[in-house]
């Protein structure tokens, strides 16, 4: 059952004022500009589905490159070796990628992995997973895969341009943000707090803890590798150095953990704000002297994580708060 919470969120005429803003914007910007949005909005979705295991579960996985590959390497085979409809691999790598997020999660709950021993395993599966893509003549290799060109088949998985790849990620990120705010509406979204916050007082008091890991890990598993098979199609390109990588899932959590674990608006924020200042960075200093947008990326990160440890989300909230009770200035009383 899911809490008044969530349907008061959808009720929102806030939110939906800015998706249909945030819909527009594709019939204002040029090329580059829409590429910076689409490529923040993949990582919104990412970042809110992996905050389902790290930030309201409190497992700070590093195997989600794995469902990343799962959905973009997988499906792009299955359509280029077999001639499988992309929606249908979407659905393949998806369940595959959920029963190992289970897998994962069990492992987990039956050796009673400490903190650091679930990131180390999880590192593993991540590093096995580049491995075999890298490795694998049917998943490309270390060539990759190019899939056939976008002529805006819905029906064929194509998106039709920029635009309607714009589109696809702005739905799918508010869909995997909802789902954020039903798990925290829902007693799911309890019992994983409880969980990250004391794991044997909640097993005492008799919350299933395998259960809810396992629940926690697969829907997150299962969003993010459909995230990777959207993302691969905006591509193009089936790169196993960017779509395989633990260093993606990195990037993932630090946007999440920027923005606010735990929150179900935290990660998104995190992601909107990085993703375009790494990019103009990249652009405007990378050439000028090597390393210098690396560093400058990483003083800002480091001075907000500094300023604010929960994240920014916390911190709009207050200052969101504290205008809404300032308000405007009453008006004298009429002298008549």
């Amino acid at each position: 059952m899911i809490g008044k919470g969530f349907y008061q969120t959808l009720a929102s005429p806030w939110l939906w004022g800015i998706l249909v803003l945030a819909a527009c914007l594709p019939l204002a910007l040029n090329s580059y500009h829409l590429h910076l949005l689409t490529l923040a909005l993949v990582y919104v979705a990412l970042a809110s589905a992996w905050n389902i295991v790290g930030g309201m579960a409190g497992q700070v996985s590093l195997a989600h490159s794995l469902f990343i590959g799962i959905g973009a390497m997988l499906s792009t085979a299955l359509l280029v070796k077999f001639g499988i409809n992309m929606w249908a691999g979407l659905v393949i790598s998806a369940a595959i990628a959920g029963a190992l997020g289970a897998m994962i999660a069990w492992i987990d709950f039956r050796f009673q992995l400490g903190h650091l021993s679930f990131v180390l395993i999880t590192l593993a599966f991540a590093e096995m997973g580049a491995i075999i893509v890298e490795g694998w003549e049917f998943l490309g290799g270390a060539s990759g895969l190019l899939l056939p060109r976008d002529t805006g088949d819905f029906w064929a998985f194509q998106f039709g341009g920029g635009r309607g790849a714009f589109w696809v990620m702005l739905g799918l990120a508010a869909a995997v943000v909802l789902v954020n705010v039903a798990i925290l509406n829902a007693p799911l979204g309890y019992y994983l707090r409880t969980i990250r916050d004391n794991e044997k007082a909640a097993q005492a008091i008799g919350v299933n803890v395998l259960r809810h890991k396992i629940t926690a890990m697969t829907i997150s598993a299962v969003l993010t590798s459909i995230v990777g098979t959207c993302y691969v199609r905006y591509l193009t390109f089936a790169d196993p150095y960017l779509l395989a990588t633990p260093t993606i899932t990195i990037e993932i959590v630090l946007f999440a953990t920027v923005g606010g674990l735990g929150r179900a608006f935290g990660p998104a924020l995190g992601a909107l704000l990085l993703v375009p200042l790494g990019e103009v960075l990249r652009g405007q200093l990378g050439g000028a002297v090597p390393g210098l947008h690396y560093f400058i990326y990483g003083v800002v990160v480091i001075v907000v994580i500094l300023v604010t440890p929960r994240g920014l989300l916390p911190l709009a909230e207050r200052a969101w708060r504290g205008l809404r009770r300032r308000g405007p200035e009453p008006r004298p009383a009429s002298a008549s």
